[in-house]
């Protein structure tokens, strides 16, 4: 049927969400964004991807290719859309599961329904009760790593939250590859849970 009259070989964006391991919306995205090379058929101009193409995009994020088992959760707590998304895209992109909101509320209410093996989490922002979201993390989800994301004079909140337990610090702007290499350790962190 219609799959004849697209081509042997290309796949739609469900099935290409499942081959890498990712959400059919991140797809789109690097679709868009000319990360991942698609073409489009058919009179509505449907996404198809090549399974070449697709196996190619893993190659270069170094990612192993899985299909199933334990998916890594991870929780970005962020005021800023853009940074939400960008970290959202780098997570995804290394395999896992992300949750992103933008307030302490948000990330209180993700942490009571569900584990998290790392969470981001900007400190400095108008909702002043970001400290009770490392609070939680201690208290209910311990083990979870937690990268706490500074700019440039947040020192003092910073050291305040030494105080509630160990973190990660990532100082803004932050590099694709630093993000990435503290998304892979917790690898092996939730392997010893």
């Amino acid at each position: 049927m219609s799959g004849s009259s697209i081509g042997p070989g290309l796949v739609g964006v469900r099935e290409a969400a499942e081959l890498l391991g990712v959400h059919s919306n991140t797809v789109r995205r690097w679709s868009s964004r000319g990360l991942l090379k698609s073409y489009r058929v058919g009179p509505r101009g449907d996404r198809r991807f090549r399974q070449e193409d697709l196996e190619a995009f893993l190659d270069s994020l170094g990612q192993p290719r899985t299909n199933g088992g334990t998916e890594r959760r991870v929780l970005i707590v962020d005021g800023d859309t853009s940074t939400r998304q960008r970290l959202s895209d780098i997570a995804e992109a290394r395999g896992c599961e992300a949750v992103a909101v933008e307030d302490a509320a948000g990330a209180l209410e993700e942490l009571r329904s569900g584990r998290y093996d790392l969470v981001f989490l900007d400190l400095v922002a108008r909702d002043v009760s970001r400290l009770d979201v490392l609070r939680a993390v201690e208290a209910e989800n311990g083990g979870t790593v937690v990268a706490v994301i500074v700019g440039e004079g947040d020192t003092p909140i910073a050291l305040q939250a030494t105080s509630i337990g160990p973190m990660i610090f990532v100082h803004r702007p932050f590099e694709t590859r630093h993000i990435s290499k503290i998304i892979d350790s917790i690898e092996g962190s939730r392997s010893r849970n």
